[in-house]
């Protein structure tokens, strides 16, 4: 794990093991609200401790993002008497799956033992939640499409937006929804926020944000053109495993080995939902 500064007040955290997944602190004058933590149980207390150690506070709150456990299981290492802050969807998504994907990856690593879960306590379903930490206000909204829950965190103050997965180095919509994630980006891109913390690799900073969201969608309206083109020519499904994330105009570099594992697996959502519209149809 290492960690940087977005500013005085904002730390950014993010794991060497796990595809660049990243954990947000930021210090407010009624304590630090931390949005998302990393998955491995000896990142979480070290950043527990890096955070009480630096700042001498207390924490205020905890914000997650969305349900996927690399952004969920390290929040057991704050303190438990701690709100956490979600999406309604995001609730009722660990509440149905939670505990049984906890228990899978404590059969897989020993590590997890140690893990609890924990379950949303503040909950929004429409329009946006405000978070009043003093010095700092904090508006959550939601941003579907890489998953339905998923939320984005604007600190006012700062103009910095924390995406969740909505913005990543590989935008992922195998379980999400495409039309959705390219009307997040575009919104997104209207908001003109100053700084962008991503779900998963590097700050997208000021002057960055418009060039960036642009490239994502157009990454996005490639994955639908690859699709729709194996689907009309009637081609084998699995020859979409040989186009390479390049032919897309993204790089392998920012998520490593896994880079073209997701990038597949974005055509062959589209790629199987056309199909059954098409028979559908």
């Amino acid at each position: 794990m290492y960690w940087e500064r977005v500013s005085e007040e904002i730390f950014l955290f993010t794991s060497d093991r796990y595809a660049l997944v990243n954990s947000v602190a930021v210090l407010t004058d009624r304590g630090t609200v931390v949005i998302d933590a990393l998955p491995f149980p000896d990142e979480a207390r070290q950043i527990a401790r890096f955070l009480e150690v630096r700042s001498g506070m207390d924490f205020f709150s905890l914000i997650l993002t969305h349900h996927h456990m690399d952004h969920v299981y390290g929040l057991y290492a704050f303190p438990e008497h701690l709100d956490v802050i979600a999406h309604e969807l995001c609730r009722q998504r660990l509440l149905e799956i939670g505990e049984s994907s906890l228990q899978e990856a404590r059969e897989s690593d020993p590590a997890f033992a140690e893990v609890t879960l924990r379950i949303p306590t503040v909950t929004f379903e429409t329009g946006e939640l405000l978070v009043d930490a003093g010095n700092k206000t904090f508006r959550l909204f939601s941003l579907p499409g890489h998953s339905a829950d998923n939320i984005g965190v604007y600190i006012e103050q700062d103009e910095v937006l924390i995406t969740g997965d909505a913005v990543m180095a590989i935008p992922i919509i195998a379980n999400g929804n495409w039309e959705q994630e390219v009307q997040t980006l575009e919104l997104i891109k209207a908001m003109e926020p100053d700084t962008i913390i991503q779900g998963h690799g590097e700050v997208i900073l000021r002057g960055e944000v418009k060039t960036m969201m642009d490239q994502y969608i157009r990454y996005l309206q490639c994955v639908k053109r690859q699709a729709q083109t194996i689907l009309k020519k009637g081609r084998d499904r699995r020859e979409i495993w040989d186009i390479p994330l390049e032919k897309c105009g993204l790089e392998r570099v920012p998520l490593g080995i896994a880079s073209h594992q997701l990038h597949v697996a974005n055509i062959l959502s589209v790629y199987d939902k056309l199909k059954a519209e098409q028979e559908a149809g």
